[in-house]
């Protein structure tokens, strides 16, 4: 089976992204991955995203508060893996800083007590460091803190 090269002109891509764009919020990254697939050349990629940027159909500053709204609270990841993954998108460290102060520390504090305490409900462990090197790994892949996480699953393994 021999795969088709897609060579879109600038004008068919602008309106595919603005038709993709109404229907979900994109970042920038996200478009400009898109028309490299197309083989699009770098200065129409340029102006497709300068156009969308300007009509309003894509903004990253806004694409990022959304992205740590709904990670946060609904796939409760932690401010290091939304970071990471934002600045995987090709997102600005500002953009990234100024979405970050939407999650509340003493939320995302009770959040991770939430998933410790869940999740120490299921680990089976050999001995107390054990269930705490299992604990201490699961919130941190979660995207929390070290000191956060220490302090958290402490409480937990304490009893409090």
């Amino acid at each position: 089976m021999q795969i088709k090269e897609k060579n879109i002109d600038k004008e068919k891509a602008l309106s595919r992204l603005q038709n993709l764009c109404a229907r979900s919020e994109k970042c920038t990254g996200d478009l400009r991955q898109k028309m490299i697939l197309w083989k699009m050349e770098s200065d129409d990629i340029a102006w497709v995203i300068g156009s969308l940027t300007s009509d309003k159909f894509v903004d990253d500053t806004r694409y990022a508060a959304m992205f740590v709204r709904d990670k946060s609270k609904i796939s409760k990841w932690g401010r290091i893996k939304i970071t990471t993954a934002l600045r995987a998108k090709g997102i600005s460290t500002e953009i990234i800083t100024e979405a970050l102060t939407q999650i509340d520390p003493s939320a995302d504090r009770a959040q991770l007590l939430e998933l410790i305490t869940r999740k120490a409900k299921q680990t089976k462990a050999k001995s107390v460091y054990d269930l705490k090197n299992k604990l201490i790994r699961f919130g941190v892949s979660r995207g929390f803190e070290m000191g956060l996480v220490i302090d958290v699953v402490n409480g937990v393994v304490k009893g409090e």
